[in-house]
């Protein structure tokens, strides 16, 4: 049977496994949760906040380089070069909000909670009609 020394070594060897790694992502969960705490955003947030924006610049990153790529392949070049990575982002509406600082729209998908809050409820308006 397992020495209980010898099962505390396997789990040690199992953990050590970077979050990066257990969540499936190139992009360094570590580097954007340090990222987040220096930069002051929030006094606190949640464990896996890191975790998901890390997947989003992935995502972001991996579509920028795949139609830049697209793009250089076009104008038969063998690297990316910055006039690609350019040309892209003139092209996506989303891209250049997001490179700007904008927020981009929500063409007509849910509401966020915000402006669901500052619209009068049905209950406030029916109530005033009746005094």
């Amino acid at each position: 049977l397992g020495d209980p020394a010898e099962d505390g070594e396997a789990k040690a060897r199992k953990s050590r496994s970077s979050r990066s790694s257990r969540a499936g992502l190139l992009f360094s969960v570590s580097r954007v949760d340090r990222q987040l705490r220096r930069g002051c955003f929030a006094e606190r947030f949640g464990a896996k906040a890191p975790i998901y924006l890390a997947a989003v610049l992935q995502c972001v990153a991996h579509k920028t380089l795949d139609m830049a790529s697209k793009v250089s392949k076009k104008r038969k070049e063998q690297r990316i070069s910055p006039l690609p990575l350019q040309a892209v982002v003139q092209k996506s509406s989303v891209l250049r909000q997001l490179l700007q600082g904008a927020v981009p729209s929500h063409h007509g998908k849910a509401v966020p909670q915000s402006q669901r809050m500052a619209l009068p409820s049905k209950r406030d308006t029916t109530g005033s009609k009746k005094r």
